[in-house]
């Protein structure tokens, strides 16, 4: 079955679901379970606590927390889990590759036209170019 998940979470409501989806992924087989949250490249630190910026000490912070919380949430022993920086959709695909991951497990939330055209989901863009099969946790 699948030997390497990468499990892409953002904090949103969804990332409880999509950490749930990829526990019972977990339950057919024994993979590998990868939690990445991407932050903003201008909130990323380059080393955690050298640069006194506040407001990317907290971004830090946050998104360190919520891959330990979802990594806590996994079987244990078989997650591990990196903040990564970038553009979330390009990070989480080159991450996917790197690791040569077998899946994504991702959120998804439907966008309208116009809305596609202001901000578009990161979800999608992962889904056309993934290098492997996305399970998409939809929020409804």
């Amino acid at each position: 079955m699948f030997e390497r998940i990468l499990v892409a979470i953002d904090g949103a409501p969804q990332s409880q679901r999509i950490v749930a989806l990829a526990a019972e992924m977990a339950e057919v087989g024994a993979p590998h379970l990868e939690v990445v949250c991407v932050v903003d490249r201008a909130f990323a630190l380059p080393q955690p606590d050298v640069l006194d910026y506040p407001p990317a000490e907290h971004e830090q912070h946050e998104a360190q927390a919520l891959v330990e919380a979802a990594i806590a949430q996994l079987p244990a022993g078989r997650a591990t889990g990196r903040v990564l920086a970038g553009d979330p959709a390009r990070t989480i695909l080159r991450e996917a590759e790197r690791l040569g991951c077998d899946l994504i497990v991702i959120g998804h939330r439907h966008l309208g036209r116009i809305e596609r055209l202001l901000d578009p989901s990161v979800g999608q863009r992962v889904i056309e170019r993934a290098p492997c099969p996305v399970l998409v946790e939809v929020r409804g």
